[in-house]
């Protein structure tokens, strides 16, 4: 290898993982901000319910996609409060 050359992967030091997560420490919504996501998630979810409701128009399939999608975002609604 001449002294021109770039140096490969193997010879850059790796930086510390565990001094990269202790130096940024995980982010924390205020309460404003996690009433507004868990009202926008439950409002997304309720309305995603309401479409695959029977007298929707759509194919069965469509609805169950729907159904499943509203419940999801329900949960994630809750989840809001959790992590």
């Amino acid at each position: 290898m001449n002294a021109s050359s770039p140096p490969s992967l193997s010879s850059v030091p790796s930086p510390d993982h565990q001094a990269l997560v202790s130096q940024h420490p995980a982010p924390v919504d205020c309460l404003s901000c996690r009433i507004i996501g868990t009202g926008a998630l439950g409002a997304t979810g309720l309305y995603a319910l309401n479409q695959a409701r029977a007298h929707q128009p759509g194919s069965v399939v469509g609805k169950r996609i729907m159904g499943g999608v509203g419940i999801l975002f329900l949960l994630g609604s809750v989840a809001r409060w959790r992590a």
